[in-house]
């Protein structure tokens, strides 16, 4: 994380614009509705032990019910986690995350690629925008066409949830949550870690997303260049 962490947790907007199309088009020929979206927003929770020293209020989620890490990451059609942000304490709701990692400028400025503007796509709980597009939730005064529309993106937006499932299946130990002690081990920078060599494994051998997608990623040495 030292060397290579920023190719994770800084916005990387050249090599967006430069796999935006691709990224837009293998959205496009899984049915889903919008013609630009390049990729997915979400937050993901990571279970840890019951902290001490005061922290266990901040890092219990009432949604989850249970003591957890925070992180928000944006997933690519090729498998890629292409931005992760976090550690969070495990109370802070999603857009938190979203308005204090600085992504809603990065998004602004980099996403409106040769005069088309495009967007990433996240759940009701986030703003929308632009360059950031959601669902309608499940209110009862949604149409039929607002729920075919969600139906048909949540289709391709289940996908962020097999990178987690990649991250935890390859490194085995974040899935043991007695041993996530927040004062005793860097979980957070195990996380991230897990994340960065995900996608260096994917550049190398493909991944479950890319596949659905067919969408491959670039070579590992596109992805080392900064």
């Amino acid at each position: 994380m030292t060397k290579w962490g920023h190719l994770l947790t800084r916005w990387r907007g050249e090599l967006m614009a430069e796999r935006a199309a691709v990224y837009s088009d293998a959205v496009r020929r899984r049915g889903a509705p919008f013609q630009t979206c390049v990729g997915f927003i979400d937050g993901t929770a990571v279970h840890v032990a019951r902290p001490g020293g005061g922290l266990q209020r901040a890092c219990y989620s009432g949604h989850k019910r249970r003591h957890v890490l925070k992180f928000q990451s944006v997933t690519t059609p090729d498998g890629w986690v292409f931005h992760m942000y976090g550690p969070h304490e495990g109370r802070r709701h999603d857009m938190v995350l979203y308005y204090e990692s600085g992504l809603d400028d990065d998004l602004r400025q980099t996403l409106l690629i040769d005069g088309v503007q495009h967007c990433l796509y996240g759940d009701s709980a986030y703003v929308l925008r632009a360059w950031m597009q959601t669902g309608h939730g499940n209110g009862p005064d949604r149409t039929a066409a607002e729920r075919a529309f969600d139906l048909s993106m949540s289709r391709v937006r289940e996908t962020v949830e097999w990178g987690y499932k990649d991250i935890k299946q390859y490194f085995t130990t974040l899935d043991f949550q007695r041993k996530l002690k927040t004062r005793e081990t860097a979980v957070g920078k195990q996380y991230l870690s897990g994340a960065l060599l995900c996608n260096i494994r994917s550049c190398l051998y493909g991944n479950q997303t890319a596949s659905y997608f067919g969408c491959d990623p670039p070579s590992l040495e596109r992805y080392l260049t900064d």
